[in-house]
């Protein structure tokens, strides 16, 4: 089967709890970051809340987004690595349910990479991170036939923090880039920009068609005093930049615009911004692979945004449009003259 997009990254399964800010303080953690850490450190965190309620459900920042543009009616296939644990099971038939194609577990009995999630009463979103077996994703796991054969694909900066899931990601987008077919990209977290900067310049200027990031991100990977600054760097090193401000809107240009596009957001009152850069991608990305101008694509985007973060989890909910003409309708109604 050929598809629209073809993503690939970390394979994790998300535990969220909602929790108080002095949580956050007590574990010493930093508020609205992630954090990589091993199972007990997570243990650790989730025997401090005992009895909460907690919400699981598979994720990973491109898994959301293929699985985002697969609701939304394009088509996708996700390339990570989970064990064939419960979780892992979970995480493949999931998958299978949302139609979206997936390699399925590996050999591994245990191992299923896990986030757990902290939201606060602000909806913001705090991670400590497992990778598991998501982390021994490498160059073999990318099927050659499949990138080849789908109009674009997307790869997530989380991969930076392995070599050998570099690695994969830095075959994925060789393999694309000989076909000509469209790389996006996104820098998924400060953090990770933080870290990998160099690496990721130039993975960008030579690999990156579309890239998504948002400002705090943007600031970080320019060194830049002002987003304004900061997004005119980046334009100088892909084609198509989309850069989303939180509940300021999200910014988007290419080389053949003279000035950058700037798109407000759809009013909702937010519950859990987990997942919201995901969905945006996945709604930007979906209007481009459906020929909307690149505007157009960013609203597709902010509504996505939108939706995810009115209830726990990285996906869309059950209420959402799906339908793209609805909801460039449904901003004409909302955006100011």
């Amino acid at each position: 089967m050929n598809y629209d997009l073809v993503g690939i990254g970390n394979a994790l399964v998300d535990i969220e709890v909602q929790v108080e800010d002095s949580f956050i303080q007590e574990h010493g953690l930093v508020k609205g970051g992630m954090k990589l850490s091993t199972s007990a450190e997570q243990t650790l965190v989730l025997n401090a809340l005992e009895g909460q309620a907690i919400k699981i459900s598979s994720g990973g920042s491109a898994a959301n987004t293929v699985h985002g543009i697969s609701v939304l009616g394009s088509s996708g296939y996700y390339l990570g690595r989970v064990a064939n644990d419960n979780y892992g099971q979970h995480y493949s038939e999931d998958m299978k349910v949302c139609r979206v194609g997936f390699p399925g577990p590996n050999a591994e009995t245990n191992g299923t990479g896990t986030c757990v999630v902290l939201v606060t009463p602000d909806s913001e979103r705090t991670m400590l991170t497992h990778l598991g077996v998501s982390a021994s994703l490498h160059p073999d796991n990318v099927d050659e036939t499949i990138v080849r054969n789908a109009k674009m694909a997307y790869i997530e900066g989380y991969l930076w923090t392995g070599e050998e899931t570099q690695k994969a990601a830095l075959k994925m987008a060789e393999i694309a880039k000989a076909d000509g077919i469209p790389v996006a990209f996104t820098l998924s977290d400060a953090f990770v920009v933080n870290t990998f900067k160099k690496s990721l310049i130039d993975f960008i200027r030579w690999n990156v068609n579309i890239l998504f990031c948002n400002d705090v991100e943007a600031l970080a990977m320019t060194d830049a005093s002002n987003i304004e600054s900061a997004f005119e760097t980046l334009r100088g090193m892909a084609d198509t930049v989309f850069m989303t401000l939180g509940a300021k809107g999200s910014w988007v240009s290419n080389n053949n615009m003279g000035k950058r596009e700037a798109v407000g957001v759809f009013p909702v009152t937010p519950v859990d911004t987990t997942g919201a850069g995901d969905l945006f991608a996945a709604g930007a990305l979906h209007g481009i692979l459906k020929g909307y101008s690149l505007k157009e694509s960013a609203i597709l985007g902010s509504y996505c945004a939108a939706q995810v973060v009115t209830h726990m989890g990285p996906r869309m909910p059950l209420h959402a449009h799906t339908d793209a003409k609805k909801i460039l309708d449904e901003y004409e109604n909302i955006a100011p003259a």
